[in-house]
């Protein structure tokens, strides 16, 4: 009993809640959100969502993205959902020089999204999501074109994340 003593009982008590908050974490029916990959089920829904064309060099980028998503092995033939999504973009400067030029700015991209069952062309669930992405205004007009374009589809890229796991939990409460 020996082993039991000083620091290894630390150690061994500690391994031992450890273990135990594993047990119960399993046990309780914990699964997580992203799970998706091995519940087809929700994979298959996913793959039957038609994402309708977005207007704009953003919406294009966005639409790509979530197609990429929701159907990696290939879209449905008939889809039994449609996803319309409307963005809005604005532009703030944060830093603004002596002389009123502006040094920073956000690009806020918001995304409001429907999604519709098309048998009965019924709004199954609706949403929003926006994003914000930063860049700096610099003198050469070509850089601050070029940080401004990355910024925007770093903000597309996020806000298609966002859509992918609303509509990820969406399928996910459905199924029960």
């Amino acid at each position: 009993m020996l082993y039991f003593r000083g620091k290894n009982s630390i150690i061994f008590k500690q391994l031992a809640a450890f273990c135990c908050l594993i047990i119960a974490v399993g046990g309780c029916g914990f699964t997580p959100a992203h799970h998706y990959r091995t519940d087809k089920i929700i994979q298959n829904k996913l793959a039957y969502v038609d994402v309708t064309p977005i207007v704009g060099r953003s919406g294009l980028l966005l639409r790509n993205r979530l197609v990429e998503k929701l159907s990696p092995l290939g879209r449905k033939d008939i889809p039994q959902y449609k996803l319309h999504i409307k963005l809005a973009t604005s532009t703030e400067s944060l830093l603004i020089q002596l002389d009123n030029s502006p040094t920073r700015k956000n690009l806020r991209i918001r995304a409001e999204f429907i999604l519709i069952k098309t048998s009965t062309e019924n709004t199954v669930y609706k949403g929003n999501t926006n994003s914000v992405a930063s860049y700096n205004v610099v003198d050469s007009d070509f850089a601050t074109i070029s940080a401004e374009k990355n910024s925007s589809e770093r903000a597309v890229r996020e806000i298609g994340e966002n859509i992918f796991d609303l509509l990820i939990v969406y399928f996910n409460n459905q199924k029960n």
